[in-house]
């Protein structure tokens, strides 16, 4: 009998599966060349994280290769080409390399510890040329032509990684979209099918109501032989009018632990397809409307990944195959709507999950808002509102619908030098950031207005925003709202040598390391010398270290060492010590 119900549930899968195939634009390998690209990595890849998978503020536009929790793996080029950039940053994908294709593919390999021979002493030469650690270089077509296999470069977790792991790309030369590497033939052992793990309802107007609620209802699972149902008493909702479902879903792979994002998601009503999302191609120019395709606030407040299974009304994705109606259903004269989910990785397995959902005869109530708010967002238009020294601008396209807007301000506390404003909250989400004036006060002199910093502040946390001080006010870019005030930096950065101090021998030492920080509105940029002479010093920045590896720069013999270090607001510190090598 269980077997039974578990081929049911996978001739459903591949029913649904065949259908979307033949009617839609299919997934398409045939666009795609097969067995062109090979394994970067010499070990078989087993994945940290997929393509399209939530991050915050983005999809992940690639495949996170395992490493065995190891640094120093070779990363060879999946086929012949030429390297065309090269990317090196504190940040993001850290030591980065991208080699072009004849095929019209480009492939980029990203957290790497360090490049071959050839490649890293040219990045070198040129990061003394330019004096910084960060460069983006574009080498010319013949200086580093590759074979498939060549070794390029070495594995590692410099920039965002949070442990070792090979972050591999494959993207289209022309448009620089991202595709997922699963449709060029590349493939992992997986037999696990994607866990639903919840599903959320969400009223969208203020006559539409869940079980009687006009708030979000989220509802947790449980599984069953024949899938998963919900686990509240009868598996049974109610609702009334336009309602919106998401779901909380996520694919796991044998042997680990991490969850990764699903390939597929659809969401049927009886015989019709309501959504259906598939991850086949990314672009970076839409990639932060992930922020209204997901839950935000319950991304934000419960750490809890809802994506939404319709559309809001400023969604730009690329990701939908097929819609009805935007993915919205309208609950109305006692129907009842047998939905059901089925959600895939690209190998094929597939969890579904089934639940009825009644039509109230009428709302439980009509919603009515006692906020008296200052005006209306339009989505599609420029917002602009002026309140008590604060000026706010709020481009066309930058939030995801029609919203109702606020704002207050309360008496500056000890630490501010201008009230704190609350735009809204930091639970709306926002595709791009918008400018926020704020007036300061003539009053202080010209030499600490320069040292003033918008912040952010949310509880305790304070965190810097920015801006720029120009006649008596300070501009800044948000990306998110919030609660905003102007503070003073007037604190050096700080600098604390790790593993120097004044006249050290440092002839069996490999680097110098120091720690920097900041109080308030950040490291702008560091520079160290020895002897006169500026030196290469990479930053790490989940440690705050900089290091500087000892090469021919440096002879044997006694030296002096200093190090510049600037925040944004232009106080400066400064370290120095003499050793000897």
């Amino acid at each position: 009998m269980k077997g039974g119900t578990m081929i049911t549930r996978l001739n459903y899968c591949l029913s649904l599966v065949l259908y979307l195939f033949f009617t839609l634009p299919a997934r398409s390998q045939d666009k795609y060349p097969q067995h062109y690209f090979i394994n970067p990595l010499d070990i078989p890849i087993s994945l940290a994280g997929t393509f399209g998978e939530i991050r915050s503020n983005h999809f992940h536009t690639g495949l996170d290769i395992r490493t065995d929790s190891r640094e120093g793996l070779p990363v060879h080029a999946a086929a012949a080409g030429y390297v065309c950039r090269i990317n090196v940053s504190p940040y993001g994908y850290g030591h980065a390399l991208y080699i072009r294709h004849p095929n019209g593919f480009v492939t980029v390999y990203g957290h790497l510890s360090r490049y071959y021979a050839q490649i890293a002493a040219y990045v070198k030469n040129k990061q003394y040329e330019l004096q910084k650690f960060a460069v983006d270089l574009y080498p010319k077509p013949d200086e580093f032509t590759v074979n498939k296999g060549d070794t390029v470069a070495f594995s590692g977790s410099t920039g965002g990684a949070e442990g070792p792991h090979l972050h591999f790309e494959i993207r289209d030369d022309k448009t620089e979209d991202p595709l997922n590497p699963f449709l060029f033939d590349y493939s992992v052992a997986d037999g696990i099918a994607p866990v639903i793990a919840g599903i959320s309802f969400y009223p969208l107007n203020d006559s539409s109501d869940v079980n009687g609620s006009h708030n979000p209802v989220y509802m947790k699972t449980v599984i069953k032989a024949n899938g998963y149902a919900l686990s509240c008493t009868g598996g049974e909702v109610e609702a009334c009018g336009c309602v919106g479902i998401g779901i909380r879903t996520y694919d796991l792979a044998r042997g680990a632990e991490n969850r990764n994002g699903p390939y597929s998601e659809v969401l049927t009503d009886g015989t019709d397809t309501l959504y259906y999302q598939r991850m086949d191609r990314l672009s970076f120019a839409s990639i932060r409307y992930v922020n209204g395709h997901v839950d935000y606030a319950a991304f934000k407040k419960m750490h809890e990944t809802f994506e939404h299974s319709f559309l809001q009304d400023n969604d730009k994705l690329d990701i939908y195959r097929k819609l009805t109606n935007r993915g919205i259903i309208r609950f109305s004269k006692g129907v009842v709507h047998h939905l059901k989910y089925a959600v895939s990785d690209f190998q094929g397995n597939c969890s579904t999950m089934q639940f009825d959902v009644r039509s109230a005869a009428a709302p439980a109530s009509i919603f009515h808002d006692t906020v008296k708010y200052r005006g209306t967002i339009n989505w599609k238009k420029a917002f602009d509102y002026r309140y008590r020294g604060m000026a706010i601008h709020i481009p066309a396209g930058a939030v995801f619908g029609n919203l109702r807007f606020n704002c207050s301000a309360e008496a500056d506390s000890q630490r501010t030098i201008c009230p704190v404003y609350h735009v809204l909250n930091e639970y709306i989400p926002l595709n791009t950031s918008y400018t926020l004036k704020l007036a300061i006060p003539a009053s202080l002199p010209d030499s600490l207005l320069r040292r003033a910093v918008v912040v952010q502040m949310e509880g305790s946390k304070i965190s810097a925003v920015g801006g720029v001080y120009d006649s008596g006010s300070i501009t800044a870019h948000p990306k998110t709202f919030g609660n905003f005030s102007v503070m003073l930096d007037l604190t050096r950065p700080i600098i604390k040598p790790v593993n120097i101090y004044k006249d050290k021998d440092m002839s069996r030492t490999a680097a110098i390391e120091l720690q920097i920080s900041d109080n308030l509105s950040g490291i702008a940029a560091y520079n160290a010398y020895i002897d006169g002479r500026w030196i290469l010093m990479e930053f790490n920045p989940k440690k705050d270290i900089i290091s500087y590896t000892f090469d021919n720069h440096v002879t044997s013999g006694r030296h002096h060492l200093k190090v510049v270090v600037a925040d944004n607001v232009g106080n400066t510190n400064i370290y120095e010590a003499d050793f000897t090598r």
